[in-house]
């Protein structure tokens, strides 16, 4: 492979393509003819190999197809970034990915006192992995299940789980309960196969009784407060007037990872923006922040 030969336009294409999923809407977004477009993405696959299939209608990335993204965002960050500064203009806007939650209870608070521009993208656990490791969010503010040989991270916060009940419901007055308690019990719970609700499923021992299935912790502890059942959320989510949220002591604790690329570039604005979060997760927590692989 002649690594002179690949020209920034293919790149460009490649992630445009990418980005919008498709030849049609990435055309209008560089106002290239269709046709001009497959030829550069098709030099490009020439160049790297296979990039994508589709899948109905659908574009699926290859395993060549992710490294060549990774690639481009990497090639093309680097020649913004040079412009940028030549005329005098911000090099980079770090972009973090978390979940809504995060975003309102956990990151909005370690974010006071940033000063510096700023892009943050809502996203699920896996969306949130995806994109660090695509290189479409410089960091990512999530919950990690396991290890991932792609992701460095630090942990910034670990919490426990809490039952939201009614303040006149009998738990309400215990300082903290087993999963069992809740056995029986009216559930506000997230949609089947969110992990979530399996883990409380196993903790119950499948006695579990669903009232409301809803997305999403504001909803669900609103749910509760209106008294149409009892529901379990981390401990960071606000208790709702007219609740007591009360520990579950045997459900696994939540670790949240600050996360990046193993192997990204170093850039001076996410890096700042990384110690920024760190520092203050830190002291938010009272605790301190361990590095993690």
């Amino acid at each position: 492979m002649d690594t002179s030969e690949v020209r920034l336009d293919w790149l460009r294409a490649f992630l445009a393509v990418v980005e919008t999923g498709g030849f049609t809407a990435a055309a209008a977004r560089l106002h290239l003819s269709q046709p001009a477009l497959h030829t550069q993405v098709k030099q490009l696959a020439g160049w790297a190999g296979p990039l994508y299939r589709f899948e109905g209608r659908t574009l699926r990335l290859t395993p060549r197809g992710h490294e060549a993204e990774v690639l481009a965002r990497e090639v093309l960050g680097a020649v913004d970034r040079f412009v940028a500064r030549a005329a005098g203009q911000v090099a980079t806007v770090p972009v973090l990915s978390a979940g809504r939650a995060l975003q309102l209870y956990v990151l909005a608070h370690a974010l006071r006192g940033w000063s510096g521009p700023l892009s943050l993208r809502t996203e699920d656990r896996g969306a949130t992995v995806e994109a660090v490791r695509s290189g479409r969010a410089h960091l990512g503010l999530t919950s990690l299940l396991e290890a991932d040989p792609e992701l460095d991270g630090t942990r910034v916060l670990e919490v426990g789980q809490v039952a939201i009940v009614p303040e006149h419901d009998p738990l309400a007055e215990r300082r903290h309960i087993r999963a069992r308690a809740l056995a029986g019990r009216p559930l506000i719970l997230p949609p089947a196969g969110r992990t979530h609700r399996a883990t409380l499923a196993a903790a119950l021992g499948g006695d579990l009784h669903v009232a409301v299935e809803v997305d999403g912790w504001e909803l669900m502890t609103h749910y509760a407060s209106l008294g149409l059942g009892l529901t379990v959320v981390n401990a960071y989510v606000p208790t709702p007037p007219g609740t007591v949220a009360v520990p579950v002591v045997d459900l696994p604790r939540l670790q949240v990872h600050l996360i990046r690329r193993r192997g990204a570039p170093r850039i001076a604005e996410v890096a700042a923006l990384e110690a920024h979060v760190r520092k203050h997760l830190a002291q938010g927590t009272g605790g301190t922040t361990r590095r993690t692989s």
